[in-house]
């Protein structure tokens, strides 16, 4: 049986939109930065560490919950922290999306270069040199 084809990734983009990619993500990284530092503070105050929390969802996830959980006051500390951090992340969401349109590349425009960052070689290369120049 022949392996799965993976979808094309598209790698002849101009430089014109490598430089706004670039500069796109420039804007994210504090935004995200920051988003998680948030995200991390509202875990903490509900009196749980990330490790555990980050336990606590995963169990969630297998649905295993009540049984990793140490009690009904672990349960209601990952409840309250798991809202904020909800609610953190469409914030963050609105804000990248915010970012993208006020961009010169539309989002699927964007997701392709991401894309295409992540899984080409070639595209990495030069988005790395673009932002190292934009460092210097």
């Amino acid at each position: 049986m022949p392996p799965a084809q993976q979808m094309e990734v598209k790698e002849d983009f101009k430089d014109d939109e490598l430089k706004e990619f670039v500069k796109i993500n420039k804007e994210l990284m504090p935004l995200q930065e920051k988003s998680q530092e948030k995200m991390v503070d509202a875990i903490e105050d509900s009196g749980l560490t990330v490790e555990r929390f980050q336990a606590l969802a995963q169990a969630q996830q297998s649905g295993s919950l009540t049984e990793v959980a140490e009690g009904p006051e672990e349960m209601a500390q990952f409840n309250e922290a798991g809202q904020k951090v909800m609610g953190m992340q469409e914030e963050l969401q609105s804000g990248i999306q915010k970012v993208i349109n006020d961009s010169k590349l539309s989002e699927t425009e964007f997701q392709q270069m991401y894309m295409a960052y992540t899984q080409s070689p070639k595209v990495k290369e030069k988005v790395d040199e673009l932002m190292d120049k934009e460092n210097d």
